[in-house]
């Protein structure tokens, strides 16, 4: 990779090791492990299946030195942010960029380009060392935890067998593209997704005298800036993505 490239191009929740390391590793939740810093280009987190994913996506296409993404932790219930990006690489998006077969909540992918699903596809082997929790071990929050010994230790023999089956750069130069939202810092963005939901949530519990349809979608104000507004209840609100906030209303209120 060019030393000179401003890389990774958009900010997130990782730590950056070796830049021309062929491994990412990613840690579903807020998983922590030790490994030494010459063995991957990136470490980070995955929490959510859009949004998160994409930044995912949008730093590993901008590096092409990046030939292997290994994905470890615990399965997330609810948002399933495993289960998004294996179905993303397995099977795609469909013409709406939702990410096929995947179980998570709202897996669609907003603010990237088509161009980047493909390129991330055919750039990386997802290597999957997820471990799914038991239903005892599901929890409303995510929790911080640490790998155990043994997850460590595939991970790092995982790590070893990529070094060793290194392809070298994917061929071609870096993708690299920009979107706002791919920018909001990734606090930001729970704080305002889990506010949208709520408002969403609480129109639909009033009586019907009180409120319009339920039905009705957000209006877009600014793409630009990322505002909407609320027909419902006639608020204007800046959101990390006015097209995931849209699918958010959807599934919210049972649409497709």
């Amino acid at each position: 990779m060019n030393d000179d490239m401003a890389w990774p191009i958009v900010p997130g929740d990782y730590q950056i090791g070796d830049v021309n390391s062929p491994v990412a590793v990613l840690i579903i939740g807020r998983g922590k492990v030790v490994l030494p810093d010459a063995r991957y280009a990136i470490m980070g987190t995955l929490k959510t299946e859009n949004i998160g994913l994409e930044k995912v996506i949008t730093n590993i296409v901008s590096n092409p030195r990046i030939r292997f993404l290994v994905i470890c932790g615990r399965e997330e219930f609810g948002h399933f942010p495993a289960s998004a990006v294996t179905s993303l690489y397995k099977r795609g998006a469909d013409a709406q960029m939702r990410i096929v077969g995947s179980r998570s909540a709202i897996p669609f992918l907003c603010n990237i380009p088509r161009e980047a699903v493909d390129r991330f596809r055919r750039q990386v082997e997802v290597i999957d060392l997820v471990h799914l929790k038991d239903v005892s071990e599901i929890v409303a929050y995510d929790p911080l935890y640490e790998l155990d010994e043994s997850s460590a230790e595939e991970l790092a023999r995982t790590i070893d067998d990529c070094w060793a089956r290194d392809p070298g750069p994917f061929p071609g130069e870096a993708l690299t593209f920009t979107r706002e939202p791919l920018l909001v810092d990734s606090g930001h963005i729970a704080v305002e997704l889990n506010r949208l939901a709520d408002d969403i949530v609480g129109q639909m519990l009033r009586m019907p005298s009180e409120r319009l349809s339920t039905r009705t979608d957000l209006v877009i104000v600014s793409s630009e800036f990322r505002m909407i507004i609320d027909p419902v209840d006639g608020v204007v609100r800046t959101v990390p993505s006015v097209g995931l906030a849209g699918q958010m209303q959807r599934y919210l209120k049972g649409g497709e």
